[in-house]
């Protein structure tokens, strides 16, 4: 006979990792990896802005190379640019919360307002931590610390979420594709907007996409197990107040 050896404990431990449609599961996984992959992308990028090694000809460069490449009026990083100002993002972020709200998907109208509403609060803070000047060639007038972009961070966080929610709400192939394209496509022309209008550096705009990952991550991850935890007490709660799950009376008692 051969020797039929139960599975390392491991083993079903990594497939739950990768299962789909299970709490803590591909989602949540790859959540994780995002978290790790940008908040180390992050911390390279502040160390070559506090060290500054050969960085401002590389900024200086890009401007130059993104401003070339688009030409020279502002008006297009300005149109570009308008999809990632505060303005713009909180009448987003507003009417998307209403319209899941008004469909009954709290969870997802959560998901929007705490990625999005509090992740202002964090690039405040990291702009007052390392507290570096814009460029000083501005092509329209910005004002507060370079490091990193808010505009970049903004994006990255709502356009990354309406990615996100799109996998999680629908399973439409052609609904899927246009959020892989559109989504990256936003946060990509934002933040290089930003540099096309000399108001940040690419490394602020760097910084930017990266923590704003983080951040998107760090809260879906977050919100994640809430939700999950949620869901199981209140299916703990309903199984225990169902007429049929009461204990069975023993034969021969009164009625």
């Amino acid at each position: 006979m051969s020797d039929l050896r139960p599975p390392h404990p491991i083993v079903p431990f990594l497939r739950r990792r990768i299962a789909r449609g299970v709490p803590y599961g591909l989602g949540f996984t790859v959540a994780f990896l995002v978290v790790i992959a940008a908040l180390a992308g992050f911390v390279s990028v502040v160390d070559a802005v506090t060290e500054a090694d050969d960085l401002a000809r590389f900024d200086a460069m890009a401007h130059e190379v993104v401003y070339d490449t688009f030409g020279a009026s502002p008006r297009l990083g300005l149109a570009v640019t308008w999809f990632g100002n505060n303005a713009t993002l909180i009448g987003f972020v507003v009417g998307v919360a209403l319209a899941l709200v008004l469909a009954r998907r709290y969870w997802a109208a959560l998901r929007v307002v705490a990625a999005s509403g509090l992740g202002g609060l964090v690039v405040l803070g990291l702009k007052a931590l390392f507290a570096r000047d814009r460029p000083a060639d501005q092509i329209i007038q910005a004002t507060g610390f370079s490091f990193p972009s808010g505009h970049a961070f903004a994006s990255t966080v709502f356009y990354g979420m309406m990615v996100y929610l799109v996998f999680r709400l629908t399973e439409r192939t052609w609904a899927r594709a246009m959020a892989v394209v559109i989504g990256p496509l936003m946060i990509l022309s934002v933040g290089l907007s930003r540099v096309y209008l000399n108001v940040h550096y690419l490394s602020d705009v760097l910084g930017g996409w990266l923590a704003g990952a983080t951040w998107l991550g760090a809260c879906l991850l977050v919100i994640d197990v809430v939700e999950t935890r949620y869901r199981s007490r209140s299916e703990v709660r309903e199984e225990r107040n169902r007429p049929d799950d009461a204990d069975p009376q023993p034969h021969g008692s009164a009625a």
